[in-house]
């Protein structure tokens, strides 16, 4: 059928609308005020992404505190798997843009002396987070703020429109194309540089971590980007009847998960930090015990100052609905042990990019956590900085890259065009399977603790395989009944996508390192290097080891946060 054709030119072109798109944008309109800016997101064109479902919490250097004191943390966090320099520089521009927001009239939780509440995190000497005044709405309230000042500078907003295809003039990108999620409408794109802040990849879980899917991934491997960090994912602690945050505050406030006999397990397998750590041992350890036979798993409070529970109950948005509904059918978080579970949510693989968001494809930069910054362990507050900050710095990039180019020539024909079209709308109103069933099928596939938490040889590749079952049998016979579906169509596609990258570098990693822990590499090796994912000129995967250049950098490696854990058969099977 005859399809609207819509097209826009800009200088710069931004794919996502979250916080990294938005201070990206924010800061090339501020640098460059004569630029046109588009902001394009498959979203609601105000809805600010996974930015909305944030607490609010912070992670800065404010003055008096020392940038090399957090960084020297982050390297022993990360064991070492750290770009020292990338790492400073936004730890040193953190306490800015904290700041920027409360100029802009955010407001964090204050002490009776005025002074700003500071939670420490992961058992960490330096690092800290600032959590939002209004518990559950601080990141809506800093989504406003930004749109605010977006609309104050003249940025176009773009909404429901999934960009399928970037466009490229020889090596460099010149713009995008993609079709409207409700009408059907295509859209052409024309730029001079892209910013790719489109999240991470995905499964599809729970409320706020469903739209993180892979699209974005997929979009930027087949322009060439070089992929990093995909052995990597976030496999989060969550109740087992609802979603909920909060628990990066509750544990260093005195919560804790015990198992079935009421014993505070950590203690098995870390007699130093115990509790208060990062999920990704946590839930190594909550397998563990219920394959002893010592599950299921509970979430304690009862040692929780009560003072302190102003900072946990949620005052107003999304959460306070969630909890009084809860409260409704007899579940109180805040007064009951709750059963809670490993759940996998997001990768934690992005693309390989500078500090100012350059990647290897001349014009196309990378922003917030479609970039990759950490090694699978997550301080609470990290994201909502790391993701302003690298926005930031991303609209610095485009704004200097611009500076000190030619303008280019769009390069697609009306013909070329018209057989994008025909490409992208093929898979409507045919007959199929639908986008639901292969996104149960990923999930059935990757899913199994052995495969997303406790890794090991046989059971990667059994997963591998069916994945690529699925990429070769499921994927070709999927079809989408309408424009909507189309677009989960997309989504389903890049979680297949982001899945094998998951896999296929979880093979190649043979050691367990920060986020990533294999049960028959029980130990670090001795090489530290990152795991660059490229597109071979056949269409395959073709995988790097990028060494990590400790001689250049300012911080030596000489503890590492995994020594604090013993998972083996002995720690299993020790009393507490």
């Amino acid at each position: 059928m005859p399809r609207t054709v819509h097209t826009i030119e800009s200088d710069l072109l931004v794919i996502g609308c979250g916080s990294g798109g938005m201070w990206a944008a924010y800061r090339f309109a501020e640098l460059m005020p004569e630029k046109k800016v588009v902001i394009v997101d498959k979203g609601p064109k105000d809805w600010g992404g996974l930015m909305t479902m944030a607490g609010g919490d912070f992670d800065a250097v404010l003055p008096g505190d020392n940038v090399d004191d957090w960084v020297q943390d982050l390297v022993y966090y990360f064991d070492g798997l750290c770009d020292q320099a990338q790492i400073e520089e936004i730890l040193r521009r953190s306490g800015d843009r904290l700041m920027d927001y409360e100029r802009l009239g955010f407001e964090v939780f204050r002490k009776e002396d005025g002074t700003r509440k500071a939670i420490p995190q992961r058992g960490l000497p330096h690092v800290k987070l600032y959590p939002a005044k209004l518990v559950g709405r601080g990141g809506e309230d800093m989504v406003k703020i930004l749109m605010r000042e977006l609309k104050k500078k003249g940025v176009q907003r773009l909404g429901r429109i999934l960009i399928t295809d970037l466009v490229k003039n020889n090596d460099r990108v010149c713009g995008a194309v993609g079709f409207d999620t409700i009408d059907g409408d295509f859209y052409v794109f024309k730029a001079q540089a892209v910013i790719a802040a489109t999240g991470m990849g995905g499964w599809k879980t729970s409320y706020g971590k469903n739209t993180p899917t892979g699209e974005g991934m997929e979009l930027v491997y087949k322009a060439g980007a070089q992929m990093k960090d995909f052995e990597f994912s976030r496999v989060w602690n969550m109740p087992r009847y609802f979603g909920w945050e909060g628990q990066t505050k509750l544990i260093p406030l005195g919560a804790r998960f015990v198992n079935a006999k009421g014993e505070s397990f950590m203690q098995r397998y870390s007699s130093t930090l115990g509790m208060n750590t990062d999920p990704h041992y946590i839930t190594i350890a909550m397998s563990l015990e219920c394959r002893a036979g010592r599950g299921p798993i509970y979430f304690d409070i009862s040692h929780i100052d009560p003072a302190n529970l102003i900072l946990l109950k949620p005052q107003t948005g999304w959460q306070i609905m969630n909890y009084e509904k809860l409260k409704n059918l007899g579940m109180d978080l805040f007064r009951d042990n709750t059963e809670w579970l490993p759940q996998m949510t997001v990768s934690y693989g992005g693309m390989n990019a500078d500090l100012h968001g350059r990647t290897n494809v001349p014009g196309l930069f990378a922003a917030g956590t479609a970039r990759s910054t950490e090694p699978g362990v997550y301080a609470g507050g990290f994201a909502l900085m790391s993701t302003s900050v690298t926005g930031h710095l991303a609209g610095e990039g485009a704004a200097e890259f611009l500076q000190g180019t030619d303008s280019v020539a769009f390069p697609l024909s009306e013909i070329e065009l018209d057989a994008m079209q025909d490409e992208i709308f093929a898979p409507l109103g045919g007959e199929g399977i639908t986008p639901r069933e292969v996104t149960q099928q990923i999930q059935t596939a990757v899913f199994p603790y052995d495969v997303s938490i406790v890794k090991s040889e046989q059971s990667l590749t059994r997963a591998l395989k069916e994945i690529e079952r699925i990429r070769d049998e499921e994927l070709p016979r999927m079809a989408a009944e309408d424009t909507h579906y189309l677009l989960k169509l997309r989504e389903v596609r890049g979680m297949c996508l982001v899945s094998e990258f998951y896999l296929r570098a979880s093979l190649e990693r043979c050691e367990t390192r920060a986020g990533h822990y294999r049960e028959d590499y029980p130990t670090r090796g001795e090489d530290l290097y990152w795991l660059l994912i490229g597109r071979r000129e056949d269409g395959g995967m073709g995988f790097t080891k990028k060494r990590v250049p400790l001689e250049t950098y300012k911080h030596p490696v000489t503890k590492y946060y995994q020594d604090n854990f013993d998972f083996s058969e002995a720690a299993v099977n020790k009393a507490l």
